[in-house]
């Protein structure tokens, strides 16, 4: 039975370095060992929270905060906006595009609604500057089943690194509001 061990082990142990071996023939990258949680090798880029929020019924007359210093955005928003998004993009280069896109398509009265977001945002990178800007389309029924159809152009709007959330856009008709925040963490 060792016998049969032992013989199973370095089998695997050939396959594993033929494996290697052919991968480096064919240019493919050969990596001895991963750990969980950094495969970059410590590099850090920026990364970037966008989120999406629409005022909760009743909250007519609460205005968005400019800056929300909180990292708990969700928090400091509750009872006041639900969020329609939240999304996190790790790594981002100068001239990235961010696209964001939620789609739910639905059957009513014998026809298809389509509701959800697609944004596209543009970054640009400067030092501990982030800089977004972009268009977005929000189709979504609010809590007195209006629907809402907005397009909304995000001009450019300049983020320091690690100093919290940005109110990017608001419209006060349809009570929907736009904010990121920047971090550096790892690629």
């Amino acid at each position: 039975m060792n016998k049969i061990r032992m013989n199973i082990k370095y089998i695997l142990s050939v396959a594993g370095i033929s494996l290697a071996v052919g991968m480096l023939y064919f240019g493919m990258p050969v990596q001895a060992s991963v750990k969980a949680g950094d495969i970059t090798g410590g590099k850090k880029a920026p990364h970037v929270n966008i989120a999406a929020f629409h005022k909760l019924h009743g909250q007519e007359g609460f205005k968005y905060p400019e800056h929300i210093t909180s990292s708990d955005i969700l928090h400091a928003l509750q009872g006041k906006a639900q969020f329609i998004f939240i999304n996190h993009t790790a790594g981002l280069k100068d001239g990235d595009v961010i696209t964001v896109a939620n789609d739910v398509l639905r059957e009513e009265s014998g026809h298809f609604s389509d509701f959800g977001v697609d944004c596209q945002m543009s970054v640009h990178i400067r030092s501990n500057v982030i800089t977004l800007s972009g268009l977005c389309e929000i189709l979504m029924l609010d809590q007195d089943h209006r629907e809402i159809e907005h397009k909304l152009l995000i001009k450019p709007v300049d983020m320091q690194v690690g100093k919290g959330w940005i109110l990017l856009y608001y419209d006060a008709e349809d009570g929907i509001a736009i904010y990121a925040d920047g971090e550096i963490g790892l690629e």
